[in-house]
């Protein structure tokens, strides 16, 4: 029942301590985690935003020192010198002017025809009056058209600006240089798959993408509705999901996207979940193990501590039980003695009653064998009145009274006591006792009781060992060095083993079978001797036997 019981403690210890410790983990973990997340998240679409707001005004810078350029030069020709058109010497200043950024230039009269070109194709005297660019250009004073192909067939787009010479526009245009252009936009480095590319509003490629889209195709992605001039938001493009932003230039006819892959955007909040859940799992493995193993010692002890509890509590009932048995040996004693008073009395009147009978004429061989029967009569009776008050004396459950007890005639006669139990099992009993052992202070009872203990453990030794013959018993008493009195109590029986030898003064332990002893008389005796200020010791070898050492003080006269 206890062993069900501790299983179920143990299952219950083992469960709380792996869920107590595991909650708080999880919690810290999974916080921190989203904390990191959180923050990693924000610092990577505040990066591409701030990627994307660099970007755009770079590109826009570089469009409008083209304009300026074509601004300026347009406004220091004097008039007379647009009238007759480029040289090519103009044309080569121009070039220099601008840092080689314009594939080509031209020059469109007020009435809309290119009245000079200077470029690699034949565009003198195209017509561009009703080309969007050249409008915007006459409209606002400058102009950054779509890329389109216009008369050449080829991907451009130009930058044109105006200037009034009496009432009339004429407008200096330049096509920027392609590949000046697309080095600059594809200046993002984003991790592995960042990208910058230019979309019209209608949809259309600006600039080829690295990942795909050439110029003038029909980008498929649908972009949601910009209001402000920057956004960042996550889309789905051919199955994979990328961060955007997106920014507006131009005038808000191009949109400016810089986009990444998602996982590779979050790379770091992948990684980082990756060694939570690295961090989780031996975290929660080492608390399984150490749960399993803590719990496992403390179910052992706890078992452990019950099968003591349980062998203490079997001890104590046959402590209780012998206690009883003492008490009935007492009352037994008791109403033995009565009837051997009652037999006393008959033997003394038979004495008398012979005495008169013998005083007649008797023959003497009768008369002497009538004599020997009641002299043995009342030597039995009187032996067995020893007994039963020896019993009833050990028995008795009094205060301790103490007394002055000479040892030289105490030790025999509690010797006499066991005597005839070592006989009968051929155990050969000796007694010396110095004649200088000093008297010493005890309860008769108690003394009698450590040494018929003492006594009794010696022969059951030397019986387990030698059976019937060659055991020996002695008790030896002798003045020590300090004047107190020294009792040994020595036998060639089994011994006691090293490992039990510091526990044998130890409550209910015992080195007998079970069933053959209590635990109790030798921790019994050890308090008896230590409460009469004395001490109680024990040297023992294995198979050779055991010694007991009282030291008692001494009276001194």
């Amino acid at each position: 029942m206890k062993k069900k019981l501790y299983r179920g403690v143990h299952k219950l210890l083992l469960v709380s301590m792996i869920v107590v410790p595991a909650i708080p983990l999880l919690l810290a973990v999974t916080i921190g985690y989203y904390s990191y997340s959180k923050t990693t998240e924000k610092l990577v679409v505040s990066a591409i935003r701030q990627s994307a707001i660099d970007h755009r005004d770079i590109i826009s810078v570089f469009l409008k020192e083209r304009q300026s350029d074509l601004q300026g030069y347009l406004n220091l020709i004097p008039p007379e010198h647009l009238k007759r058109g480029f040289e090519q010497e103009d044309i080569a200043l121009m070039y220099k002017y601008a840092g080689g950024a314009f594939q080509d230039l031209g020059l469109i009269a007020p009435d809309g025809v290119q009245v000079s070109y200077a470029g690699a194709y034949e565009l003198v005297e195209k017509k561009y009056l009703d080309a969007p660019w050249y409008q915007g250009a006459v409209k606002k004073g400058y102009y950054v058209s779509d890329v389109y192909l216009g008369y050449r067939n080829v991907p451009h787009f130009v930058v044109a600006v105006m200037r009034r010479i009496d009432g009339k526009p004429w407008v200096l245009r330049g096509t920027i240089n392609p590949d000046i252009f697309r080095k600059l936009v594809d200046g993002v480095k984003l991790g592995d798959t960042g990208e910058a590319y230019i979309v019209s509003q209608d949809g259309k490629f600006q600039t080829a993408r690295r990942s795909g889209g050439r110029l003038l195709e029909n980008d498929l992605f649908n972009y949601p509705f910009q209001k402000k001039n920057i956004m960042t938001f996550l889309g789905n493009d051919d199955g994979a999901d990328y961060l955007f932003t997106s920014a507006l230039m131009n005038d808000g006819k191009w949109r400016l996207i810089v986009r990444q892959k998602r996982v590779d955007a979050f790379r770091s909040t992948n990684n980082a979940g990756y060694t939570v859940l690295i961090i989780l799992l031996c975290g929660g493995a080492f608390i399984v193990a150490l749960a399993v193993f803590a719990s496992r010692k403390i179910y052992e002890t706890l078992e452990r501590q019950a099968g003591d509890v349980c062998a203490l509590e079997n001890q104590l009932m046959r402590a209780v039980r012998l206690a009883e048995l003492g008490e009935m040996s007492a009352g037994f004693a008791h109403e033995i003695n009565n009837p051997l008073q009652i037999m006393k009395s008959d033997l003394a009147l038979l004495e008398m009653v012979l005495e008169d009978v013998f005083s007649s004429n008797c023959d003497p061989v009768i008369r002497d064998e009538v004599q020997d029967i009641a002299d043995q009569l009342k030597l039995q009776i009187d032996r067995c009145a020893g007994i039963t008050r020896e019993i009833l004396h050990f028995g008795r459950s009094s205060k301790p009274e103490l007394q002055n007890i000479n040892l030289a005639v105490y030790l025999p006669g509690v010797g006499a006591m066991v005597e005839k139990k070592a006989t009968v099992h051929g155990i050969q009993m000796s007694c010396a006792i110095s004649p200088e052992i000093p008297l010493i202070e005890a309860d008769p009872g108690q003394l009698q009781q450590v040494m018929v203990n003492l006594l009794n453990n010696a022969i059951h030794a030397v019986i387990d060992r030698h059976g019937s013959e060659g055991g020996k018993v002695s008790v030896d008493a002798a003045r020590g060095a300090d004047g107190s009195a020294v009792i040994k109590v020595s036998d060639n029986g089994t011994g006691i083993s090293p490992d039990n030898l510091n526990k044998v003064f130890v409550p209910f332990f015992s080195t007998k079978a079970p069933g053959k002893g209590t635990g109790l008389g030798l921790s019994v005796c050890h308090t008896i001797i230590t409460s009469l200020g004395g001490d109680l010791i024990v040297e023992s070898v294995k198979n050779e036997g055991t010694v007991f050492t009282i030291t008692l003080p001494g009276i001194h006269s």
